[in-house]
């Protein structure tokens, strides 16, 4: 919700000041009343609008065996002053609408419909000022020298629907008083709308009308929700009207759609992390990403055979032997294999079809294979290492071990992280690391309730203890 507000802060305020800059100074009304409001409903849907495109980012390791996510949640104990003074202020504002609302609906019960110079009023006796509610115009023509442009003007606000804009600017007030580029937008749109009502009483009638305009000595109403002849300053208007109808140049329209463009593909894209990430907490098979050489291999065999499924082991090694001793399996059991090196390390990584038959055969591979090396590192093995009790003991661990970053608290983090670590022979935890992570504390914080865990059950093949990877996604919510 912060994240949100923020930036439809920015890029409402970058909305506003191409305003300022670019059109400020136009006279062509309708465009600018459209650019306000679109503008305005743009910053509040750019910021939910989520574009993926594709980023480079570190690789999941994801031949190691998936546990079911656990959550860790946090409620708050003690109350945030900042926003319940941020609520309090938001009821002031919703208050201040609806009397605003009961204001008029009072006038309207107390007003008299009338047809005054061909047009339907609502005569409101010893109403000092005149003012427009959608289609309503609310007016005493007794306290008015020339009540007909008047009645013009107000019928300019009626025709144009001004008061739709004026709700929905009042609305975004009530949740978004603290945003400086509301009240200047409010404070253009209205300006803005004058001129409209303006532009149409003069094409009416233009022999009084200015006269009218520079005589006027009407008082704020205080009815924020309608519109009313004495919204502008005067001179402003006269000023207006000496140079209504030119038209905007053609570079600053080019110049207004990119930055418009641009801005919104800048805040809608997000960061492609993959599809698929939440659907993993759901199936421990799912896979996360690949390399590029063994994705490639995936999808042409996916391709080839597309009724069929595949499963992607790793296994490391250190010396060349054992690597040698695939080439005594029958190749049609093994889809694909690829071999790395580091730091004197070699890798193999094997791609089997998982159908029961081949499957098995695979696991016979790491059963041979751990035979001449004891610090094999496997994924799938016969029996599965466990947390002592089981995975609901494994969660109440973590619960109540876990203390939810400071950090994240405060900014509203929550998403999940997942954890990568390898249970040793004797039960011990080595290597944990994030395989993809939220940041603000929840990161390290994961880390350490695993590496503080107790000892779990290791996992056994061909009736031995090895060593196993695995993955547990750790889910952090602020409730």
């Amino acid at each position: 919700m912060i994240q949100y507000a923020f930036e439809f802060l920015i890029l409402h305020t970058f909305f506003y000041l191409i305003f300022k800059v670019l059109l400020v100074k136009e006279t062509q009304l309708r465009f600018l009343r459209f650019y306000l409001v679109a503008t305005t409903a743009l910053s509040l849907i750019l910021p939910l609008i989520e574009i993926p495109v594709a980023t480079s980012f570190s690789t999941i390791n994801t031949q190691t065996i998936l546990l079911p996510a656990i959550v860790l949640s946090e409620k708050a104990s003690t109350i945030s002053w900042p926003l319940l003074i941020a609520i309090l202020v938001c009821t002031a504002f919703a208050v201040r609408f609806a009397l605003n609302l009961i204001s008029i609906y009072k006038c309207y019960k107390k007003s008299e419909q009338e047809l005054f110079d061909d047009t339907i009023i609502r005569r409101v006796n010893g109403l000092k000022n005149s003012f427009t509610f959608f289609r309503l115009i609310f007016i005493d023509p007794e306290n008015f020298e020339n009540p007909e442009d008047i009645v013009r003007h107000e019928k300019g606000h009626a025709e144009e629907l001004h008061s739709l804009d004026i709700l929905f600017c009042h609305l975004l007030t009530i949740c978004f008083w603290w945003a400086p580029s509301i009240w200047l937008m409010i404070r253009e749109l209205r300006t803005v709308h004058e001129f409209q009502a303006d532009d149409y009483a003069i094409k009416i009638n233009n022999s009084t009308y200015v006269k009218t305009l520079v005589h006027c000595t009407l008082k704020a109403h205080g009815m924020d929700l309608a519109s009313s002849f004495d919204d502008a300053p005067i001179f402003n208007r006269l000023n207006f009207m000496k140079k209504m109808k030119k038209k905007i140049s053609v570079w600053k329209m080019a110049s207004i759609a990119s930055l418009v463009a641009i801005s919104g593909i800048m805040f809608a894209c997000e960061e492609e992390i993959n599809d698929g990430i939440e659907e993993i907490i759901e199936e421990s098979s799912q896979q996360v990403e690949y390399s590029v050489d063994v994705q490639a291999a995936l999808d042409r065999l996916q391709a080839e055979k597309p009724n069929e499924k595949f499963a992607v082991i790793e296994t490391t090694f250190d010396n060349e032997e054992n690597i040698n001793k695939l080439n005594e399996y029958d190749p049609n059991q093994i889809e694909q294999i690829f071999i790395t090196k580091e730091d004197d390390r070699k890798s193999i990584v094997m791609i089997v079809n998982q159908s029961s038959e081949l499957f098995e055969k695979t696991m016979v591979i790491q059963e041979q294979m751990q035979e001449d090396n004891s610090q094999a590192v496997f994924t799938i093995v016969e029996e599965q290492a466990s947390f002592p009790g089981g995975m609901d003991a494994l969660g109440k661990f973590l619960r109540e071990n876990m203390k939810y970053p400071e950090q994240a608290r405060k900014d509203g983090v929550s998403g999940h992280v997942y954890v990568e670590f390898i249970i040793e022979k004797d039960g011990s935890i080595s290597d944990a690391k994030v395989a993809k992570g939220i940041g603000a504390g929840c990161d390290a914080e994961a880390i350490r309730i695993i590496e503080n865990s107790p000892k779990w059950q290791p996992g056994t093949q061909n009736g031995e203890i090895v060593r196993q990877k695995m993955m547990l996604p750790i889910v952090f919510a602020v409730k």
